[in-house]
């Protein structure tokens, strides 16, 4: 009987199991495995989707599982855990038919954990069919309540609802767990573009804040009519691209981007200065610098450079020798987690406190590479205030020769904080998180 389900082609849900089995155990959030493509465009795409569904659900789905199984969840095999994630979010999480849903995640469960595991899969995920209407709800203190319900990691709960409250903490959690929008921006003729999309039909909403981005729920219609490839478009969230319209970059500049990988801001950076300008873009993974320099010579931009380094070694001819320098860095990346499934489950407040000290390194150098009267900008794509505000206040007083600086007057006010930095919280602006500061050296 096995070996002639084995012997069937693999099903959708099959595929997803053996993807979510496979990072478990190479901790690692690895995309889409060649042993589990199809071969089939679309179904790869809804292994993709139910892939980070999962991971982004897992804490409720694990809440549901406990609930709906007889005995000591924690017991579980991991395979047979991941079956049961897999089926309660086909469910709950998307427009399939429950039979469809049921049956499917019954036959994977007899491959991908083996033949006696159809009851218990059948018996739960037709359990949770029942009760749809009033499935259990998670108890306890608020914080872990809304930890459970939302599925995030309980000290990110916490310290949320520390910052922001609760009303805004659970519009913060609710947005995490959306369908992520993409921010693309339109290369040449924003006008000529957007009409060529209305013409076949695409879905788009124009930027309320850049006339050359839309924003989109899918890429694949423009990554089938080639326009990534031909750099009609490339893709970059609004927050992030807000980085660049805060930063201002004037007509031949001299620029320098560190850790500028993959290399949205790269491009935009570019665009402003012009012809006559330029821009270095630096990161320390010559991998990803491949992403950068693919994307500048995609939009034929002849001012951009890059060099594989750590930032915070620098080089000697850097010292004073750029109009701006933009670093945009690393973080614990609080802002992104609607677009990053994984990222919730690999942060721990430790990161924080680390990474607080690696930008502290970063900043230093950063700063010794602007020249007198030049602009040096800290962004992050977190939302945490100790990567953020507070990094730049130690910075300043500790730095007499630089102080904060107004972005130009056309820039949204709603998005500056009274001390005039940038700061986008997606449960303010629907964007992903982000912040900027703009300091200026004497």
């Amino acid at each position: 009987m096995q070996t002639n389900n084995q012997s069937k082609p693999a099903s959708m849900r099959l595929l997803a199991a053996r993807e979510l089995d496979a990072m478990a155990e190479q901790d690692a959030f690895i995309g889409l495995q060649r042993a589990t493509r199809s071969g089939n465009p679309n179904m790869d795409r809804s292994i993709r989707d139910t892939v980070a569904g999962v991971i982004r659900w897992q804490r409720y789905l694990d809440f549901l599982i406990s609930r709906f199984y007889r005995g000591d969840a924690a017991g579980l095999e991991s395979s047979m855990r991941t079956i049961l994630r897999i089926g309660i979010h086909g469910l709950l999480f998307t427009r399939q038919p429950d039979h469809a849903v049921i049956n499917e995640t019954v036959e994977a469960a007899k491959i991908h954990v083996r033949q006696g595991a159809a009851g218990l899969a059948n018996g739960i995920l037709r359990g949770i069919v029942r009760k749809r209407d009033a499935l259990p709800t998670p108890h306890g203190p608020i914080s872990e309540a809304l930890a459970t319900k939302h599925s995030h990691p309980s000290w990110m709960v916490e310290r949320w609802i520390e910052l922001f409250g609760q009303e805004k903490t659970e519009a913060l959690l609710t947005y995490n767990n959306g369908r992520p929008t993409y921010g693309v921006h339109l290369t040449g003729d924003a006008q000529r573009a957007q009409t060529a999309l209305r013409v076949s039909e695409v879905a788009f909403e124009v930027s309320e804040w850049m006339s050359d981005m839309v924003r989109m729920r899918s890429l694949q219609p423009l990554i089938r009519a080639g326009w990534f490839r031909d750099g009609k478009a490339y893709v970059q969230d609004e927050a992030a691209a807000l980085v660049v319209q805060y930063a201002a970059p004037v007509q031949g500049q001299s620029v320098l981007d560190l850790c500028a990988a993959p290399g949205g801001k790269t491009v935009q950076l570019a665009l402003g200065v012009g012809d006559e300008g330029s821009v270095l873009a630096c990161d320390v993974q010559e991998n990803r610098l491949k992403l950068v320099r693919e994307n500048a010579d995609r939009m034929g931009l002849k001012q951009v450079d890059t060099v594989a380094r750590d930032a915070r070694e620098g080089d000697p001819s850097w010292e004073q020798a750029f109009d701006l320098v933009l670093l945009d860095a690393p973080c614990s990346g609080l802002g992104v987690l609607s677009k990053r499934a994984d990222m919730r489950w690999r942060r721990e407040l430790q990161n924080i406190e680390e990474l607080v000290v690696l930008q502290r390194s970063l900043l230093e150098a950063a700063a010794r590479c602007v020249k007198p009267g030049g602009l040096l900008i800290y962004s992050t794509c977190t939302i945490e205030p100790a990567e953020n505000a507070g990094q730049v206040d130690a910075f300043i007083s500790s730095h007499q020769d630089f102080s904060r600086e107004a972005t130009e007057a056309s820039f949204p006010k709603q998005w500056l904080t009274p001390e005039g930095d940038y700061l986008s919280l997606p449960f303010e602006s629907g964007m992903d998180g982000a912040y900027a500061a703009r300091l200026r050296r004497a």
